[in-house]
């Protein structure tokens, strides 16, 4: 296709099965301007020869190593109108591009659109973690959804990217900065303001077996993605004073509550101390800084940031809801983190 509206980047690291199917899900979407750029090693083009012939495959040899290099070159010599983000391992609805395509032109701004997703796996177990995120993932679909949920884990799935080359040129592509490159490009078009939205449909498959980078990648442990969060937050891009001076109150104890005190301070935000549940056991410090009781913040408070550093989903809503009823602003009053 010497023309194509749509250029669909897939980065290939060795041909699997789940290769074919990836590469067929993408040459069987009903719009058919499209073509497919699969990013490899120096055999790429000893791969493309062993997938299903169809001329709007090109084979191109990554410029630098490991996944961002290969998305970076492929960013590079994609010549589409339109770039779709897709891994060789997951499977497009048949309607994917074309509803996608059709979301971006109805907007008059510079939109990424996601998708939701059916996570599968090839026994067809899902564990609780993922069928959780996933019902999480696929109950944000407004742009005010999505950029509320930011700071909690990633909203948009890498594999269902979607949106105009001029985003793409914009954000610069993916960046090592040793948290996950997808969540990384998720934070800066939050701090760019740029809408993220994803359409009603399901639009992607999305295949958790033991090989995915998530499993094996030290840049996707809960630590490195709570580095990215603090990071996003102190910017001064978020208007949040972080930067300024405006202290931080963590909701929170545990685990992720050390970890986000790390982060902020590692990015020179100053933390004021710790929230916890009322309870008779509660701790007077945490890393020797007072812990405060929810009854108690509001007189601590004093204009600072709170920040909830909570995981589980049923207690991060309670607390969201809480906040709300005391009139607090979620976004600039309060950040909702997982």
């Amino acid at each position: 296709m010497p023309n194509p509206l749509i250029t669909v980047l897939m980065p290939v690291h060795a041909l699997t099965s789940y290769t074919v199917a990836a590469v067929q899900s993408v040459l069987a979407q009903s719009h058919h301007n499209i073509e497919l750029l699969i990013v490899g090693k120096e055999d790429v083009n000893s791969l493309v020869s062993q997938l299903p012939a169809d001329k709007r495959i090109r084979g191109i040899t990554r410029e630098s190593h490991g996944v961002i290099g290969a998305s970076n070159t492929g960013l590079k010599h994609s010549r589409g109108e339109y770039i779709a983000r897709m891994d060789s391992d997951d499977i497009c609805h048949a309607d994917r591009l074309r509803i996608q395509l059709d979301v971006a032109q109805s907007r008059k701004d510079m939109t990424l659109i996601g998708a939701r997703v059916d996570i599968f796996t090839d026994h067809g177990i899902l564990g609780d973690g993922n069928r959780r995120y996933q019902q999480w993932l696929n109950s944000l679909i407004t742009a005010e959804a999505i950029r509320e949920s930011c700071l909690i884990e990633l909203p948009l799935p890498n594999p269902s990217l979607f949106a105009h080359r001029d985003y793409w040129m914009q954000m610069g592509g993916y960046r090592e900065m040793g948290w996950p490159e997808d969540y990384d490009l998720i934070l800066r078009t939050w701090l760019a303001g740029i809408p993220m939205v994803k359409p009603e449909a399901t639009l992607l498959q999305w295949r958790e077996h033991p090989q995915r980078l998530t499993r094996t990648d030290k840049r996707y442990s809960r630590e490195a993605f709570t580095k990215a969060k603090a990071w996003a937050l102190t910017q001064p891009e978020t208007k949040l004073g972080l930067n300024a001076g405006r202290s931080v109150w963590i909701c929170g104890t545990g685990r992720n509550a050390r970890y986000w005190h790390d982060a902020l301070i590692a990015n020179g935000a100053s933390v004021s101390g710790f929230v916890e549940l009322d309870n008779a056991k509660i701790k007077t410090r945490k890393r020797h800084l007072p812990v405060i009781t929810y009854s108690d913040l509001e007189q601590h408070c004093g204009g600072a940031l709170i920040v909830t550093a909570v995981s589980n989903p049923d207690a991060r809503n309670a607390l969201r809801a809480w906040f709300v009823e005391r009139k607090c602003r979620i976004g600039e009053d309060v950040i909702i983190g997982g």
